[in-house]
């Protein structure tokens, strides 16, 4: 017959040998999602540059009496009419995850208003890249839920439209 209290050291050095090993395991993960982030954020901020820039080709030719789309500096700002939609990503620390993709929608800088308070208020949101659970692809997260770089596209240009729209001269 064995001692009711051996039997619970053995549980207790067991839970905690569990617990330890689990400990690790979530520590590994993170790395490993950590590393997947920071390998592969900037190369999705390009990709998304890319895309934006292949969706202006495909709807330009269809958007009736609205200005065509224009790329300016080098994929990062996109113009319609008298707005623009500015995308800018940070990553200050290139072997950490830490990061942030910024999109602005304001008035381009050469707008002339007849006074300065006529000028719209831009409107700007804030988001990061991430991992898929799966860890197969970066996502988009933050202000706007979570958006694969195809459908960020889709929405800057769509949003671009609306602001337009909104303050037209």
């Amino acid at each position: 017959m064995s001692d009711p209290l051996a039997e619970r050291l053995k549980k207790l050095a067991q839970q905690h040998s569990h617990d330890q090993q689990a400990e690790a395991d979530t520590r590994n993960f993170q790395e490993k999602v950590n590393t997947f982030i920071s390998e592969r954020s900037r190369p999705e901020y390009e990709n998304l540059l890319n895309v934006v820039g292949k969706r202006i080709g495909i709807v330009n030719p269809n958007i009736g009496d609205l200005p065509k789309f224009e790329v300016t500096q080098n994929g990062s700002a996109i113009q319609q009419g008298n707005v623009a939609a500015y995308i800018h990503f940070d990553k200050p620390i290139l072997n950490l995850p830490n990061n942030a993709l910024l999109i602005s929608f304001g008035s381009v800088p050469n707008a002339m208003y007849f006074d300065e308070s006529d000028r719209p208020t831009p409107d700007r949101y804030r988001l990061q890249a991430a991992a898929t659970n799966g860890i197969d692809r970066i996502v988009w997260v933050g202000d706007l839920g979570e958006l694969t770089s195809e459908q960020l596209a889709d929405f800057i240009l769509e949003h671009l439209t609306e602001y337009y729209l909104a303050h037209r001269p």
